[in-house]
Formats: structure tokens, C-alpha cells, sequence
């Protein structure tokens, strides 16, 4: 149908032809053909005119500034109760979300093996799916320094800075300013991700980001303690990086009633994401196993939290039973020498086998081998490898600590005691149901753990944190120090407002020193602006020149650092 309209939009009069595509009650959603360009538009039965993607703003403003997948503070969104979209009408166009510069920061990555990793590793492969911009920074590895690019264009920074114990970084709070800072301004971010309560540069990374006034998230992957040592000090460090940080995640609901009490938080500002696994890495081929045995797996850090003493104590009692049992067990550590001693002292060197160091492209191999997969860890917050145990169809027995009853179906795993009698009684149950056939079959397993974790689902989930903490306040220097004091007590409190004041003056002088304004902005690998997928040459099988040298737009976080 082509009317002839005469309607103001802005400063424009539309006088042209202009057909229509499509009508409701209210609205009639039209478009008009002017100088090689298209503009949709809806024109109310009251003659009131505006473009398409105004209405569709209208439509999807956030009604609660409290409301996860807000958009930003401050964007001032027209919303006319008499012009509301038409109900009958989809010709909204899907506009992007928000898509965020995030820089994931933690002592714990590749090539370092963990869940850590893993958990660091999968969800920034998610996150740059779905059009968002991910950088790492983490350590230096030996001789693995400065910038590596890892699948699909994901940038990982790995720092000169000094490793103290088990592969956690040395804090003082200020040699890692200098780097973090170029970091965060050269790749203009504008969400920081640190991860661990155990590393030292998450830390770090939390305390810097506050004073460049950028938000900032915490995953948490473990449980800690409140009575040695250790655990006090280290839950004192956890209060003080978390009063004024804008959220925090943890992986399961036990780990978040322990985080929540260690560092005094307010539980609306914690939520709980769980790990997942790709279940295509896992898949089950019952043609690995041996037909005239059991094998029992263990893949774990040989550590004392992983419960290699309980493990210690099984192997002879349960060989000792069943002549047909052997062990496969995957990992290092220190305390790989109790194991060695016991296969040593039972001479059981044909039936338990040490394969040390695995990396994670052959964990599916050794699990696909086995008939039960077996975890002993004496604390657990969300124990990644029991899914990816069940995921390769193997029957799961597992320690009842911490957050791993809340992982698998009770029909999927057989929970025990952290005690040796404990875990040979289920042990023995579950051989039992083994060799009568009573158990279900690998495929039927796999099946069902497939779709109770996804690394899309926990990124989909991670994008609301994002949106939710983007639209926040980043807690001035005056405010802090308040925050400081009042929430970590007088002592704590006023060393670390002390230190805080020191941290600002510092990032002060390198701005004088080196203004951000004089930094060079990185090409982005990835993002709504990435070069990885946009400039590549398929024919040549190279990045073009003309793509690699666009030039980029300086973001607002530039501007905020200046």
C-alpha cells in the first residue's frame, strides 16, 4: 500500500512516497526510499512519527536500575506511555547488548593445569562468542612471556612478575600497578575479572582496578577454613579486596555461604554460577575398557586437599579384596611419593599405575579406560572432574565435602565419608552393581550430564553480572577509605585505607610520568571491533593490511583514565 505522508522527524521533513509493511491497531510501520537509503519508521493513528530504533529502545528500558542485563546509567531513554510499541508488530530489529572490554586477571593459567584454568580458559572462548572483547593477564611461565594469542584471537598478557609459592605471585600492591595499568588503558576495559581467593595478582588486580575507577567482578573456586593460620589471614585479605568490590560469583551455594562469612559480604550481591564442561571433549567409548578387570580412575593434583592420604589407604585394602581391581591415577604433586611407598610396600606395581602430568587433551583418554571414577578431596567448592568423569560414562564415588553434593543427581554418584572405611564401603557397593550389571550404560550417562552444565549457559549467566555491575558506582577515593575503615575494622581497616591513599598517589605519578593519552591503543583480536575473524583473508590465508591498520575509536573508559 504507498500513501502519501507529510510527517516532522527531528528536523526532517519526510514528504516522500512511502509504502507500508505492516499494520496494527495503533501503528502503522512504514519505510520511505530517499538518496540510496532506508528508514523504517511508525506513524501512530494520531499522526505522531519516530524511527524504528527509538521505539524498540522504548520498548526494552530497564524498569528496575536493580534489574539484571541493565543497560547503562546515565543513558537517558524517551519512554512515552502513549506511544508503546505495537503488540502485533515484530519488526523490531535485534540490536546488540552492551558488549564489554573484560579482562580476566589470575595466577592460575595455562600452562598451568587446574579448574582454575579450565574455568578461565572456556568461559573467555564463551564470552568471545557471543561479541564481547576478553583479554588475560596472569604470570610469566618460564620462558612463556609477553603476549601469546590463544583460539579465536584470545589475547593472554603474561607478566614479568615474581612467583612466590605453588605458583602464586609475590603482593606488595604496588610492582604490579605499572603493568596492570598499561593493561587495563591500552586495551581500554572496562570490566575486571579476577579469580581465586589463592592468587595473590587477583588481588592486586581488584585493589588497582578500584582506583582506576573501573568495575569489578570476583569469581571464588574454593573453601576455606576460619580457624589456622593461614585460612585468617587469608579470609582478612578476602574482606578487605571485596567490601567495595561490584560483584562477586561463586560456583556452587555452599562455596557462597563460606565466602559470605569469611568476608562479611552482603549475599544480594553474590551469585552463585556453576562450573561446566564441553561435553564433546568427554564422550564415552566402552571399547577402551578391559573386559577381564575394573579400573578405578583418579584424575587430581597429588596434593594434601585432593585426599591422596585417604587414597593411600584404599588401594591396599581394596586389592587386597578384589584381584581383578587396578588402579589408574593422573596427576602430580608432593604427595606422590605416599603412593609410590604404598605400591612399593604391596608390591602392586602391575595394578596401580602412576601416569603424572596429564595435560588436558588426554584426560579423556585415561577416563574412557576406566569403569568408576573415584574423588577423594578433602574440600571442594564444585568439583569440576566428577563431571567430566560422568560425562565419559563412568560410575562416580566421591567424598560428601563441600559443595560436590550439589554437582550430580544421586543417581549419578555414591557419596561417602572423607574416611577410609567410608570410601572402601562405597567403593565395594559400586563394584557389586559393576560386575551384576546393575548400573547405567555409559551412553544413557553422558546423555544426561550434557545438558545439566554448559559453558554457554554459565557465560549467558556471567553477561548479566557484566551488564548488572556496568551500570554502578565505582566508589570514589574519599568513600573508599570509609568503606575501608568501617567494614574491616579499625586496625585492618585504617593500614589498608593507608595503602589505598599510597596507590592512588602512585598511579598519579605514573600518569604524570606516562599519560594515558600517550599510550598506544591495541588492535583488538576480539569484540564487536576484532580484527581475528573481520580482517582475516581466507584466500591468502593472512590478515589483510588494510584491516590491521584501522584505525580505532578511543572508548569512553579512555577518556576516564585521562
Amino acid at each position: 500500500m504507498m500513501t502519501r505522508t507529510r510527517k516532522w522527524f527531528g528536523c526532517f521533513e519526510l514528504t516522500d512516497c512511502v509504502s507500508t509493511v505492516a499494520e496494527s491497531n495503533d501503528y502503522i510501520c512504514s519505510y520511505i526510499k530517499k538518496d540510496g537509503f532506508t528508514l523504517f519508521y511508525f506513524v501512530s493513528k494520531d499522526h505522531y512519527c519516530f524511527p524504528l530504533k527509538w521505539l524498540y529502545e522504548c520498548r526494552t528500558h530497564p524498569q528496575s536500575p536493580n534489574t539484571m542485563g541493565q543497560r547503562r546509567r546515565g543513558v537517558a531513554l524517551p519512554s512515552p506511555a502513549k506511544h508503546r510499541s505495537p503488540e502485533g508488530l515484530n519488526m523490531a530489529p535485534q540490536y546488540p547488548a552492551t558488549k564489554h572490554n573484560i579482562c580476566m586477571v589470575s595466577d592460575f593459567f595455562y600452562p598451568n593445569m587446574g579448574g582454575v584454568e579450565s574455568h578461565i580458559y572456556q568461559l573467555s572462548q564463551c564470552l568471545i562468542e557471543k561479541g564481547h572483547k576478553v583479554v588475560i593477564a596472569t604470570h610469566a611461565y618460564g620462558t612463556r612471556k609477553g603476549i601469546r594469542y590463544l583460539t579465536n584471537g584470545l589475547k593472554v598478557y603474561y607478566l614479568p612478575l615474581q612467583v612466590m609459592y605453588n605458583q602464586s605471585t609475590a603482593t606488595t600492591c604496588f610492582h604490579s600497578l605499572p603493568l596492570l595499568r598499561c593493561v587495563f588503558t591500552r586495551e581500554r576495559i572496562t570490566v575486571v575479572h579476577a579469580h581465586s581467593s589463592f592468587s595473590a595478582m587477583a588481588h592486586d588486580a581488584l585493589f588497582h582496578a578500584k582506583t582506576m575507577g573501573l568495575n569489578t567482578v570476583f569469581t571464588d573456586h574454593s573453601l576455606f577454613g576460619f580457624a589456622d593460620v593461614s585460612s585468617v589471614l587469608t579470609n582478612k585479605l578476602l574482606t578487605v579486596s571485596l567490601c567495595d568490590t561490584n560483584h562477586i560469583v561463586c560456583v556452587s551455594y555452599t562455596s557462597k555461604e563460606n565466602t559470605v562469612l569469611r568476608a562479611a559480604l552482603d549475599p544480594q550481591i553474590v551469585s552463585v554460577i556453576p562450573n561446566a564442561v564441553d561435553p564433546t571433549d568427554f564422550t564415552p567409548d566402552p571399547s577402551q575398557r578391559h573386559g577381564d578387570r575394573i579400573t578405578i580412575v583418579v584424575v587430581s593434583r597429588l596434593v594434601y586437599r585432593k585426599g591422596i592420604d585417604l587414597l593411600g589407604g584404599i588401594i591396599p585394602k581394596l586389592c587386597l579384596k578384589h584381584p581383578d581391581l587396578h588402579f589408574l591415577i593422573g596427576g602430580e604433586g608432593p604427595k606422590r611419593i605416599v603412593l609410590e611407598e604404598v605400591r612399593e610396600k604391596f608390591q602392586l606395581q602391575d595394578r596401580v599405575r602412576l601416569l603424572g602430568a596429564l595435560e588436558h587433551k588426554d584426560v579423556r583418554g585415561v577416563l574412557v579406560k576406566g569403569h568408576i571414577f573415584l574423588n577423594t578431596s578433602l574440600t571442594e567448592a564444585f568439583c569440576m572432574a566428577i563431571v567430566e568423569g560422568a560425562s565419559c560414562g563412568l560410575q562416580v564415588v566421591s567424598t560428601r565435602v563441600g559443595g560436590i553434593p550439589e554437582v550430580l543427581p544421586e543417581d549419578l554418584i555414591t557419596l561417602c565419608e572423607p574416611t577410609v572405611r567410608s570410601l572402601c564401603d562405597g567403593l565395594e557397593n559400586v563394584i557389586a552393581r559393576q560386575r551384576s550389571g546393575c548400573v547405567a550404560t555409559p551412553a544413557s550417562i553422558h546423555a544426561r550430564v550434557s545438558t545439566l552444565y554448559t559453558w554457554r549457559n554459565v557465560a549467558e549467566r556471567t553477561e548479566k553480572v557484566y551488564d548488572c555491575v556496568a551500570g554502578q558506582e565505582v566508589l570514589p577515593l574519599d568513600r573508599r577509605l570509609v568503606r575501608l575503615r568501617a567494614h574491616c575494622g579499625h586496625v585492618a581497616g585504617s593500614i589498608f585505607a593507608f595503602v589505598a591513599v599510597l596507590d592512588f598517589l602512585f598511579l598519579l605519578l605514573l600518569r604524570w610520568l606516562f599519560p594515558d593519552q600517550l599510550m598506544d591503543v591495541a588492535m583488538d583480536a576480539t569484540g564487536p571491533q576484532g580484527l581475528w575473524r573481520r580482517g582475516f583473508d581466507k584466500r591468502k590465508g593472512s590478515y589483510s593490511k588494510s584491516a590491521m591498520l584501522t584505525k580505532e575509536e578511543p572508548s569512553p573508559i579512555q577518556t576516564k583514565l585521562c
